[in-house]
């Protein structure tokens, strides 16, 4: 993918996670522990592995959702 369908999927995925709930915790694995939806956006937008894992994530999600697996 290019750096501009990157930055749009960040952007789509942000926007995602602000409209959760303020008290939703989801754990990505025993070393991260339980994040909220505050810190779920802080990792987003500073790029590092986790955030990178939950973009994944949601990636994943919208498209089992297009294909109707969801």
């Amino acid at each position: 993918m290019s750096a501009k369908q990157d930055e749009m999927i960040k952007k789509i995925v942000i926007e995602r996670l602000k409209s959760m709930s303020p008290h939703v915790k989801i754990a990505l694995g025993s070393k991260t522990g339980f994040l909220n939806r505050d810190q779920m956006l802080q990792e987003v937008s500073q790029d590092s592995d986790i955030g990178k894992r939950i973009i994944e994530i949601q990636v994943k999600y919208l498209r089992a959702l297009k294909e109707g697996l969801i």
